[in-house]
């Protein structure tokens, strides 16, 4: 790994957990990460934001251009490694599409974070997001189950547990693999995991339930 690479190839990756998928109207749908997620990951790489990274030499103006006025942001932003320049603006007062006046109380907070993420995401920080690469389902599964480990293994621990308690395991390991499409349980892909060992969690709720006749 290269030294100028360093920082982008340990935050290059995003933990799904904290991304979601935007629909704007008229627009390609696309993968948002949640932005306090950014600044932590960014706190924890360059220490506490204000001290270790963050936005200095702030200049905002509103700009009215015609029924819509624009908060735009200058400012600088800085980590150990250096600074740059960095614009940002966004909607503080506009029209929606049936003509009604909306304005953003929360525009100008917003446009803090939101320039925050944009400035970390020139240093790498989930660049797998902005690259396209959770696009691929695939992939998004596999990064999950890295960022998950002792989640991801407590639910494979749940449904071992319930297969060695069966009076059916190699039933109810089929089950498992069929549902899961999965070759044996080591590979059972996080997601479901996750749904498996909750549907067993479920199960066993209801016999405990029925045993006791409440």
């Amino acid at each position: 790994m290269s030294d100028t690479l360093k920082i982008w190839d340990a935050v290059r990756k995003i933990d799904p957990k904290y991304t979601k998928q935007v629909s704007d109207a008229g627009k390609q749908p696309f993968t948002n990460i949640d932005a306090y997620y950014l600044i932590e990951r960014a706190t924890e790489t360059f220490g506490s934001m204000g001290k270790g990274f963050g936005l200095k030499e702030l200049h905002m103006d509103e700009v009215h251009l015609g029924d819509t006025i624009l908060v735009k942001l200058k400012a600088v932003f800085f980590y150990p490694a250096g600074e740059f320049p960095i614009y940002n603006a966004m909607k503080l007062l506009y029209k929606t599409q049936k003509g009604y006046e909306r304005v953003d109380e929360d525009a100008y907070k917003k446009l803090i974070t939101n320039t925050l993420s944009k400035a970390l995401s020139y240093l790498g920080f989930g660049a797998d997001v902005y690259m396209g690469k959770f696009e691929d389902a695939a992939y998004v599964q596999e990064v999950a189950q890295e960022f998950a480990t002792e989640e991801y293994y407590s639910y494979l621990h749940t449904i071992k547990a319930y297969i060695e308690r069966s009076e059916h395991k190699e039933k109810v390991t089929a089950w498992v693999l069929e549902r899961a499409g999965a070759e044996s349980i080591e590979v059972i892909p996080f997601e479901s995991a996750k749904e498996i060992a909750k549907l067993i969690e479920q199960k066993q709720k209801r016999a405990a339930h029925d045993n006791t006749g409440a």
